[in-house]
């Protein structure tokens, strides 16, 4: 037993200080930060959550799933909205409401794409959907 404890743990670096190489000022300035960090955060406001019929779910890299289209070699320009739950006739009037979009026409300027659950809005608009949609805390 006595050759053991002539040994370190299997836990002694754990134990270890490193020197650092920077200048004591610094070393106290980042501990004075750190300590001042979670007195000078606010504490954030609830989410008021609203009973929408519809629901837009965010990427797995938490962004909103807005994406711009060009097609017809680079003439027509289209925002898509992915990742749709729910009533999207009614996310779709929302939208353009908000757009000032017409949707009753011939040829509509927001549409849903009802195979993909996409909605689909002429001309490249993503900053406005985006502004939108946080509106209403997706």
């Amino acid at each position: 037993m006595e050759s053991q404890s002539n040994f370190p743990s299997i836990h002694h670096h754990l134990d270890r200080r490193y020197q650092s190489n920077k200048p004591e000022h610094f070393s106290q300035n980042s501990s004075a930060i750190g300590a001042e960090a979670p007195s000078a955060q606010a504490q954030p406001t609830p989410l008021q959550l609203t009973n929408l019929p519809y629901f837009v779910r965010r990427t797995p890299s938490n962004k909103l799933p807005v994406y711009l289209e060009t097609k017809a070699g680079g003439t027509k320009r289209l925002t898509k909205i992915q990742k749709t739950e729910g009533d999207l006739e009614a996310l779709k009037s929302d939208l353009a409401t908000a757009l000032n979009l017409e949707t009753g026409s011939k040829k509509p300027e927001v549409t849903i794409n009802s195979t993909t659950g996409h909605i689909i809005v002429k001309g490249w608009r993503k900053d406005e959907i985006q502004k939108f949609l946080i509106d209403r805390n997706f």
